[in-house]
């Protein structure tokens, strides 16, 4: 597996947690939906209702940035530390 698509894949959980929180911001406001965080109004977009996804995105996705963060981070240093661990096999 190449070095980059791994750097990808250790960063992916706080890239989907926040693109989830910024995609159900945008179209909470692209689609005029109404409401509060804890009492939305019912919101469509054509025949697709949006009210589980907004309230997903707009709670759950707040929340789990506070555990993708540290875990990408982690994720980050562990693939930076093989990285550099291979490397140093390949020159003894």
């Amino acid at each position: 597996m190449k070095w980059r698509f791994r750097y990808m894949l250790s960063a992916l959980p706080v890239a989907l947690a926040v693109g989830g929180w910024r995609l159900s911001a945008w179209a909470y406001a692209y689609f005029n939906c109404t409401g509060t965080l804890k009492n939305l109004n019912p919101c469509h977009a054509g025949n697709i209702d949006l009210l589980p996804l907004l309230g997903f995105g707009l709670f759950w996705c707040q929340i789990l940035t506070w555990v993708a963060a540290p875990a990408s981070i982690w994720l980050l240093i562990e693939t930076t530390a093989r990285q550099i661990g291979s490397r140093k096999d390949i020159q003894s």
